[in-house]
C-alpha cells in the first residue's frame, strides 16, 4: 500500500498508508516522494522545507548590542545608537516612553537607560517599551536574538 502525506493548510500534518489519493474523503493526500516529512510545506506542486526554528532568546545583551539592534531595526537612528553607547543619551523613541511614565518612575527609568551596561529581556522596562511601541512579544524576542548575534 503506498504512502501519502496528509496536507492541511499547505502543511504536511501526517503520513499514512492509503489505497489512493481519494481513499479518505475530505482529506488531501499527496503521494510521498521520499523528500518530505511532517511539518514540511506543500505549495500544491512540490514539498517545501519548513523555515528553521528561531534560536533561543538571550536573557541578557550588552548595551552596545541592544542599541545596535534598535538601530538596525530602524527603531532608533544610527546616531542615537552611537550617542546612547558613547554618552548615555536616551534615544527619542525611548524618551517618549519615559515621559509617559508616572513621575515617580521616570528617574529610575532614565538612570537605567542611560547607565545600563546590559539589558535583560525580562526587565519590566523592556515590557513597558514593548507595550508603548505596540510590539509583540515575538518582535521583542527577535530584537534580542538580533542583538545577541551582534
Amino acid at each position: 500500500m503506498p504512502r501519502y502525506h496528509v496536507i492541511e493548510a499547505g502543511r504536511v500534518v501526517n503520513t499514512v498508508l492509503a489505497d489512493g489519493p481519494n481513499s479518505l474523503p475530505g482529506v488531501v493526500l499527496v503521494p510521498d516522494d521520499g523528500t518530505a516529512e511532517i511539518g514540511w510545506g506543500y505549495d500544491g506542486e512540490v514539498f517545501v522545507l519548513p523555515p528553521p526554528l528561531p534560536g533561543p532568546v538571550p536573557a541578557v545583551v550588552s548595551d552596545r548590542q541592544f542599541f545596535h539592534a534598535l538601530a538596525i531595526s530602524s527603531l532608533i537612528t544610527e546616531a542615537e545608537a552611537l550617542a546612547a553607547v558613547r554618552t548615555g543619551d536616551i534615544p527619542a523613541a525611548l524618551q517618549v516612553v519615559i515621559d509617559a511614565m508616572p513621575e515617580g518612575d521616570r528617574f529610575h527609568a532614565t538612570m537605567l537607560l542611560s547607565g545600563a551596561v546590559e539589558f535583560r529581556r525580562d526587565h519590566p522596562l523592556v515590557e513597558a517599551v514593548r507595550l508603548a511601541r505596540g510590539m509583540t512579544d515575538a518582535a521583542v524576542d527577535d530584537l534580542f536574538r538580533l542583538a545577541g548575534g551582534l
